[in-house]
């Protein structure tokens, strides 16, 4: 069985430990615009959720973040980061928690940011390719 739990702010230092490695990989893809540590801070301060995939046997799948963003026009549950394994196993589960949490929020619709590969993994569930993002590095920083 496939287990879905968010972790409340006052918990992430009980389970950063083990969240952290998934946090870089579902990262690691991004132009940087966020580190692990802005995330972890993020989750603390109740600006982003940190949510934890496990099997019965309490072996971790798949750590993910979420954000709840409001649009001058509606607000929407993003998916910020996503990184595991067998996400066949648990995906419909998944979503289908995090769709019935924002919800409950007032959101009025889910988005992610993702690579192009999960474009067609996501499609079977509703989700449509509504734009594209691409990113250049400049030679200067901010």
């Amino acid at each position: 069985m496939i287990y879905i739990s968010g972790i409340m702010s006052y918990q992430i230092d009980d389970v950063w430990t083990e969240c952290k490695k998934y946090i870089e990989l579902g990262n690691n893809k991004s132009q940087e615009e966020m580190s692990v540590e802005d995330i972890y801070n993020n989750c603390k301060d109740k600006d982003m959720q940190l949510w934890i995939v496990f099997k019965d046997d309490m072996q971790i799948q798949a750590v993910l973040t979420t954000q709840v963003i409001d649009y001058p026009q509606k607000r929407v549950c993003r998916i910020v980061t996503l990184g595991g394994q067998s996400m066949d196993e648990w995906t419909d589960t998944v979503l289908s928690t995090l769709e019935e949490w924002a919800e409950a929020q007032a959101c009025h619709a889910m988005e992610t940011v993702c690579r192009k590969g999960f474009i067609k993994k996501l499609k079977s569930f509703g989700y449509e390719h509504t734009y594209t993002i691409l990113g250049k590095e400049l030679s200067t920083k901010h």
